[in-house]
């Protein structure tokens, strides 16, 4: 097991809160450590483990929730490329956490600073979480033309969890034709986005908001460049679903 010490220093309190809801330092702290460690049991799942990748992304980094922990697993000579919209979260990582080559993305593809098929694993918690239908099938292409044939994608979504927590949340809140409509639109799409921001996010694209994902749905339009190895539900933070999948080999 590599365990290469690093000082980590933690960010501001408007970085903190955009990717972890919090400005609290601890769950901040925490919530990066727990990511990884479920990111390293997924992969063990398949038999793998951070090391047989020689270039990994985090994508959706932000000020580095995640990426502090996960270049603590790596060796000097694998590549931790972050890459986020969120260029003050990207600049911060890129001045204050040693090891990692971060880059600020675009709101939509591509990402030219990555090479195609140049990539062996990305990771990404809570990105295609957010994503309207558009943004979420451009993101996927783009990440698909990242990887190498046979390269890894784990991915977080909102499932069958949220999706009831959500429902429910809106009749206590009253909103009983708001719940209808949206379970209405799950139940018939397997597919539901609703754009709103926090007061820590305004500075995140335009589309952003929450997205949420049946299985059925994921099935029929996410393998079109990727085969689903593995489901876990409600295994990111005991909340969301986590996918790995598979970059279906490339065609001459």
């Amino acid at each position: 097991m590599i365990n290469i010490q690093y000082i980590d220093p933690m960010p501001p309190e408007s970085l903190r809160g955009r990717v972890s809801g919090s400005v609290d330092e601890d769950w901040f702290d925490k919530s990066g450590r727990l990511t990884v460690g479920e990111w390293s049991k997924a992969l063990a799942s398949q038999g793998m483990m951070f090391q047989d990748f020689h270039t990994i992304i985090d994508f959706g980094c932000g000020c580095g929730r995640a990426i502090r922990y996960l270049r603590k697993q790596i060796t000097p000579a694998q590549r931790l490329i972050g890459l986020d919209p969120d260029k003050e979260a990207t600049d911060w990582l890129a001045k204050n956490v040693s090891g990692v080559t971060a880059h600020a993305l675009d709101d939509l593809p591509p990402a030219q600073q990555v090479a195609s098929g140049s990539v062996d694993l990305i990771l990404s918690h809570s990105v295609f979480t957010h994503l309207p239908e558009d943004v979420q099938f451009a993101w996927l292409s783009e990440l698909a033309r990242m990887l190498k044939s046979g390269g890894l994608l784990i991915a977080s979504i909102h499932g069958a969890k949220v999706i009831d927590d959500y429902a429910r949340s809106l009749i206590e809140l009253g909103m009983n034709d708001a719940s209808a409509h949206f379970s209405a639109e799950i139940k018939a799409r397997g597919f539901f986005h609703v754009v709103g921001k926090n007061a820590f996010e305004e500075a995140l694209p335009s589309y952003y908001g929450a997205a949420f994902h049946e299985m059925p749905y994921v099935l029929e339009h996410w393998t079109k460049d990727f085969e689903i190895k593995a489901w876990f539900p409600t295994f990111a933070l005991n909340h969301q679903d986590v996918l790995i999948l598979c970059r279906r080999s490339l065609t001459i």
